[in-house]
């Protein structure tokens, strides 16, 4: 049976039986699946999704479906889960790389300048968090928290989800001067000299996620280090399916949600 697996032998040949519970082929094991572990209906799941994906606030979401607080927070949660698994493996064609930082109030500025400026103003830039994304010129983004923002942090997660032979955009930082050497079309724009395109070569898309991402996030008014992950999974899944309309959305969410459910 589609989306669930018994959870006992984890075989996936299963019957359907009364009251909504299935029977494993293999153990005979009967249980009642919960979707996302929780005791919700799919009605309930599909109005959680619809109203969360429209941007209201749980508060917003428990008073319009007059499910409980710690439910829809759950659910949420579960949610934000789904959506930072569901990004595209592998990119190809021409692509952007770039990195920005997370929190405080200053410009974004590479974590080697920061250091600098806290040898003379104590404290500065200790607390942004560097993060790496990748974007193909069809739309789709991938994002990822990092330690640093080196060729020792940056290149492995290039070359896992870069195809070989495709064409990468960069500025000139020094993270990306080994791109050619493993395969890869590599063409810069020199933004110190204040060089923003040059012919297809540029950043811009991804600039523009940077953007985006930045503004969602000020939105909520902070978010805990902690739930940076999931917050920054759900605005690249927003993003990579802003086109798609909140219907589409919610089934593609939902149907994820019930192939990891067991």
């Amino acid at each position: 049976m589609k989306g669930y697996s018994c959870p006992r032998c984890q075989n996936r040949h299963l019957y359907s039986v009364r009251r909504g519970k299935k029977r494993c082929k293999n153990c005979l094991y009967e249980w009642k699946p919960k979707l996302g572990g929780l005791g919700l209906t799919r009605r309930n799941w599909y109005k959680v999704l619809l109203w969360f994906l429209l941007g209201h606030s749980i508060k917003t979401i428990c008073r319009q479906t007059g499910i409980s607080h710690y439910s829809v927070e759950k659910a949420v949660m579960v949610t934000r889960k789904v959506m930072a698994r569901d990004v595209p493996r592998v990119f190809s064609g021409t692509v952007e790389v770039d990195e920005t930082y997370l929190g405080g109030q200053k410009k974004n500025k590479r974590k080697n300048q920061l250091r600098k400026e806290a040898e003379s103003k104590r404290g500065f830039g200790t607390t942004k968090q560097p993060v790496f994304g990748i974007l193909t010129r069809h739309g789709k983004v991938f994002a990822k928290l990092v330690d640093d923002t080196e060729a020792i942090d940056l290149l492995p997660i290039i070359t896992r989800r870069v195809k070989v032979g495709s064409r990468i955009c960069s500025d000139t930082w020094r993270a990306y001067t080994g791109l050619a050497a493993k395969g890869y079309v590599h063409r810069t724009v020199k933004h110190g000299e204040r060089e923003y395109v040059r012919g297809k070569n540029h950043i811009n898309g991804l600039e523009g996620f940077w953007g985006y991402l930045k503004r969602k996030l000020a939105a909520k008014g902070g978010v805990r280090r902690k739930y940076l992950p999931l917050f920054l999974g759900e605005y690249v899944w927003r993003y990579n399916y802003r086109n798609m309309d909140t219907e589409k959305q919610v089934k593609r969410i939902l149907k994820k949600i019930t192939d990891s459910s067991g």
